[in-house]
């Protein structure tokens, strides 16, 4: 299906770059212009479909530009932006053409709102043409590899069969292209081929879709389950591992009996897993064979045909003169590893034929994350290591620490599968620092994304520049990582990368900075999220001070539990930062069930004496206990820090501000407001060790210097 392409005009950069990031997140194809004349030639060189269009622009206004638009071509639907519009000029601008009128600032979902009614209305346009389409020819698997040819051999075979067959594959290898295949090559191919993603029902709704739902009481219809439905020739299960326990039973019943249809499934098998999703042995009984499609990185041969198919195809689809990929760029691609897989490549052909103008492709024009990951990732790697001893040594430490996670530090168990003695083991354990509660096992935890990317505008306290912040989901052990939105340089959550604690806790590595971290990963810390891309200005949003708003943002979009473990780090011994005692500062942290933090907070009046005390049982505390607490600070201090160029977002709506005397600005949401931001300050600093702690921590007078010196302490120790 051909994607969206939209084009957005505008000359502040801040918005531009914030928004192309979210669009592109949501799949579609973003290009961008400065002015009127740049859009203008955009439009005459390439198509498009829907133009969001600034109103007060340089050279041409927004009003000149959309009549020309219109005047070009009046399918291109046009939304004009403005952060200071009238009535009057919102009128005007709907007479000549605009589909809409968007005021500054604005939300994501609200974009997102009109791009479905712009495509809502093109598709009910298209009904009738849609109708008369001729029906399309079976897709075929692109490329000559000796691996395809016997993905191809084994299709055909298992095409001639009537027998029931699971496909596993990685995410992106084209398991529901091979089962239709199988359905083209079948005597079912005059019935027809349907697709159910398990997936995307509740249990209750699964089960009305397989097995239908019996004619009620009160003379409600009959439903026929898909499989007693008549003229299916194949059941395509896609994501078959959703399928709730409780169902796979009756599922198995229901396979065993002639009169259902032929069922297909796929299994998604992460990358680099030997383990097969969990399914009970008789549904498994159930599917006499089986098929493995081969990740993308294991044909690496087929990429030049396959880019140029997609390529050739989207120049088709899209209008354009057909284009070609020089022998550079090619080179690069055979050697990315694709995680995902075929699906990424074709997404990244149509965006190439989309957003290149030349007709010839070259190495330059290949997205920098590509050429980032396979340039200098694996030389960073390897520089941490000075000798080939540690890095051996770092090695078997590491592979022991996996081993143990995966079997939830059950020494028997880990000494047998790594085929060595359990005294080798234990004396490995000792050697390598590796720290284990003993006879205490934790729960399986899961890492954590989100659903889907989002966007979020605001100031930087210190810089006092508008920024923005975009959240992109990552895969499973990717880590949290703060990206410039500009220069697309990263730098990674953790504790070595911290530069400065003086104000806020600030990273810097590999070019990129990432200032005033800490509420944002307090957030990340309660709701677990491990996995996440997080694109800022140099500097994350202050917002009202608080991380009310990161709550929010993280709950708009989603959370997704990943298919990978999570091992909390579990105090076992008690580690203190200082001397504990009344008037001096110090961290201690001691073994507990849960994790807590107890902070004690005394200022000169008329702040005070102030102390709390948290549980983080799950996200819902901290959103109600935690978040809303505020950034304060003293008048004399920030008067300091405006005359060193600091403090410059500060805003009556954003700070609590105190003079000698009193709270001048505003009232307290707690009591104790400003001990619960303290504990909101650690909880985001502890993140620096991307991992959630169980144990017990006190803490005495102590800001974000002490906090990050608590973090080394127990990295050091703990051997994380």
């Amino acid at each position: 299906m051909k994607k969206t392409v939209i084009l957005l005009v505008d000359d502040e950069e801040t918005i531009v770059t914030s928004l192309r990031g979210g669009l592109e997140d949501e799949g579609y194809i973003v290009i961008t212009a400065a002015d009127g004349l740049k859009a203008l030639d955009i439009i005459k060189s390439q198509p498009l479909d829907i133009v969001f269009l600034d109103i007060w622009l340089p050279g041409i206004d927004g009003l000149e530009t959309l009549k020309a638009i219109k005047d070009f071509n009046a399918e291109i639907e046009v939304v004009i932006m403005t952060g200071h519009g009238t009535v009057s000029t919102a009128v005007q601008a709907v007479k000549q053409g605009a589909f809409d009128f968007l005021e500054k600032p604005f939300s994501l979902d609200t974009v997102l709102d009109i791009i479905h009614k712009i495509e809502n209305k093109r598709a009910a346009a298209r009904t009738d043409q849609r109708q008369n389409e001729p029906v399309a020819e079976p897709p075929t698997l692109i490329g000559s590899s000796h691996t395809l040819r016997m993905l191809q051999e084994k299709i055909a075979r298992l095409a001639s069969g009537t027998s029931n067959i699971i496909i596993y594959g990685e995410s992106g290898t084209g398991k529901e292209l091979v089962a239709r295949l199988i359905h083209a090559g079948s005597r079912q191919v005059t019935q027809r081929f349907e697709k159910c993603n398990v997936a995307f029902f509740t249990p209750e709704e699964i089960a009305t879709e397989l097995f239908g739902m019996p004619k009620t009481t009160d003379g409600g219809a009959i439903r026929t389950g898909l499989l007693r439905t008549r003229g299916i020739g194949t059941l395509f299960f896609e994501s078959l591992q959703a399928l709730p326990a409780s169902l796979q039973q009756r599922l198995a019943d229901a396979l065993s009996r002639s009169s259902s249809p032929r069922v297909i499934a796929s299994l998604n098998v992460p990358a680099g897993s030997s383990d097969e999703p969990s399914l009970r042995p008789q549904l498994l009984e159930c599917f006499s064979e089986t098929l493995m499609i081969p990740a993308l990185r294991e044909r690496r041969g087929d990429i030049p045909m396959l880019l140029q198919h997609f390529i050739k195809s989207f120049c088709d689809e899209y209008g354009c003169k057909e284009k070609t990929i020089d022998d550079a760029a090619i080179e690069l691609l055979i050697n990315y590893d694709w995680p995902g897989n075929v699906k990424e490549l074709k997404n990244m052909a149509e965006k190439l034929v989309v957003s290149v103008p030349t007709l010839t492709i070259s190495i330059h024009d290949i997205p920098l994350a590509v050429r980032d990951e396979l340039q200098h990732s694996m030389s960073r790697y390897y520089e941490k290591y000075r000798s080939m001893d540690e890095a051996e040594a770092a090695w078997r430490k590491n592979y022991i620490l996996y081993h143990l996670r995966k079997n939830n530090r059950d020494i028997e168990a880990t000494a047998s599968n790594l085929r060595i003695k359990e005294k080798t083991l234990k004396k490995y354990i000792r050697q390598y620092g590796i720290v284990m509660t003993a006879g205490e096992k934790s729960p399986q935890l899961r890492q954590r994304t989100l659903k889907r990317s989002m966007v979020l505008s605001g100031r930087g306290l210190h810089s006092g520049d508008k920024t923005g912040i975009i959240l992109t989901p990552l895969p499973p052990n990717s880590g949290i990582i703060f990206g410039n939105i500009s220069t697309g340089e990263t730098v990674r959550a953790e504790i070595d990368n911290v530069v400065s604690t003086e104000l806020s806790t600030c990273l810097q590595a590999n070019g990129a900075v990432a200032r005033t971290i800490e509420h944002f990963l307090a957030a990340l810390h309660a709701y677990r999220i491990t996995n996440l891309m997080i694109k800022i200005n140099n500097e994350v949003p202050i917002m009202d001070g608080s991380a009310v708003d990161f709550c929010q943002v993280i709950e708009d979009a989603g959370i997704e539990e990943q298919d990978a473990p999570l091992e909390e780090i579990v105090i076992g011994d008690r580690y203190v930062l200082g001397d504990v005692k009344k008037n001096t500062k110090f961290i201690m942290i001691e073994p507990a069930d849960i994790f807590s933090i107890h902070y004690i907070l005394q200022y000169p009046k008329p702040v005070g004496k102030q102390e709390y005390t948290f549980v983080l049982k799950d996200e819902e505390m901290f959103k109600t206990e935690i978040a809303p607490a505020r950034t304060f600070g003293f008048l004399k201090d920030i008067e300091a820090m405006e005359k060193k160029g600091l403090a410059s977002g500060g805003r009556l709506n954003n700070v609590i501000l105190i003079d000698d005397e009193k709270i001048v600005n505003t009232d307290l949401r707690y009591p104790d407001e400003f001990a619960r931001h303290k504990i909101l300050d650690m909880l985001g600093d502890l993140y620096l060790l991307g991992r959630p702690i169980r144990g017990k921590i006190t803490a005495n007078m102590t800001g974000h210097t002490e906090n990050a010196a608590f973090v080394r302490m127990l990295r050091d120790k703990l051997g994380i």
